[in-house]
């Protein structure tokens, strides 16, 4: 898949989830990292203090399902190799470090030349998500990405959408205003979302069923 760093950027701030690579398993030609994870260089070049409050992270599928307990290699330009490893749901619990982006290609143990590697990319508040969920938690964890992709995205002369929500895939639950009233979230796709536009002075979302995880979107996310 041919990847453009400004189509990535922007979807990444306004989709629900970005595609950022797809490879063939009979394709021998190597494949850089930085093609495969795109923008994790611009995020890892981000001070940890300003990235406290959200993730960029990689989702491996095959064959368009979730790859969990997969291992991929991460080859230096020296010809070094490090362990990509996967979790359960596929998501990346070993990524490449900034060295290896800058020069590095991706080397995957083929099972059957037919299979499809895919790998997408999410934004997503670093927030402990329990029946209750802190409102003020969600917001900072939306002020301090947008804060970020400002200053990343100014560094290539692009305007990117904000961040506006926050979207709990399988998901279910409510938002709770001042003085105990609740409200329904909004929906994304099938699953809520927390828009603090739409909920101003919101003090919690509480869930009926906890979503394993929460994805920061743009306002349009679809």
């Amino acid at each position: 898949m041919s990847l453009d760093r400004r189509t990535l950027i922007a979807a990444a701030a306004a989709a629900f989830a970005a595609p950022s690579a797809v490879l063939a398993a009979d394709d021998a030609r190597p494949v850089p990292l930085k093609k495969v994870f795109p923008y994790y260089d611009l995020y890892l070049g981000i001070p940890a203090a300003e990235r406290t409050r959200f993730a960029l992270v990689y989702y491996l599928k095959i064959n368009g399902k979730p790859a969990g307990g997969q291992t991929l290699w991460a080859v230096s330009a020296s010809g070094a190799r490090t362990a990509l490893t996967t979790g359960a749901d596929g998501r990346f619990t070993r990524l490449p470090g900034l060295a290896d982006l800058k020069s590095g290609t991706l080397d995957v143990e083929k099972a059957r030349a037919s299979d499809q590697y895919g790998v997408s990319m999410e934004m997503q508040p670093l927030v402990r998500l329990t029946e209750t969920v802190s409102a003020a938690d969600l917001i900072a964890a939306m002020d301090q990405c947008n804060a970020a992709i400002r200053k990343k995205a100014g560094l290539i002369g692009l305007a990117v959408p904000k961040m506006e929500q926050v979207v709990f895939p399988n998901g279910e639950g409510t938002v709770v205003l001042a003085g105990g009233k609740t409200a329904a979230m909004s929906l994304v796709r099938t699953a809520p979302a927390f828009k603090p536009a739409a909920h101003p002075g919101a003090v919690a979302v509480k869930f009926s069923k906890v979503p394993a995880r929460a994805l920061l979107a743009g306002g349009k996310a679809k």
